[in-house]
């Protein structure tokens, strides 16, 4: 929830927002999305567990609704995705250009930046 991990990291849900928004080029809800595709298709390619396991292990509440998100994000289905790891042939897919598939096209001086603001790695103590 991210009301709750505003609260654990110090921050107003509209100024982590920002945060991410500013540094990560993101909503949070869309970058933990990007997060758990990725995951997804890493496990697409490197394991035998089924699509629909698949996309409740990475937290999608519906196969049909993974298969949208993928589609979308990748450019390929995943049922697609699959076959062409198992065949070792590539996908044959319209490439997405560089800066729309990986916005961070500046990370490390996006990281650089982030490392000035007073929330950079912190983490709220609490004593027992």
């Amino acid at each position: 929830d991210l009301d709750e991990l505003a609260n654990y990291v110090g921050l107003s849900r509209r100024q982590l927002e920002r945060l991410f928004q500013k540094y990560l080029h993101s909503s949070p809800s869309r970058y933990y999305l990007k997060l758990r595709l990725i995951r997804a298709r890493q496990l697409l390619k490197q394991t035998p567990i089924s699509i629909v396991e698949l996309s409740v292990v990475c937290g999608f509440v519906s196969t049909p609704h993974f298969s949208k998100c993928y589609r979308e994000y990748f450019g390929i289905p995943p049922s697609d995705e699959r076959l062409a790891a198992q065949t070792l042939t590539p996908p044959q897919v319209t490439a997405r250009p560089i800066a729309q598939a990986l916005p961070l096209a500046r990370p490390m001086s996006l990281l650089d930046q982030a490392r000035d603001e007073s929330t950079f790695a912190s983490i709220k103590i609490v004593k027992s």
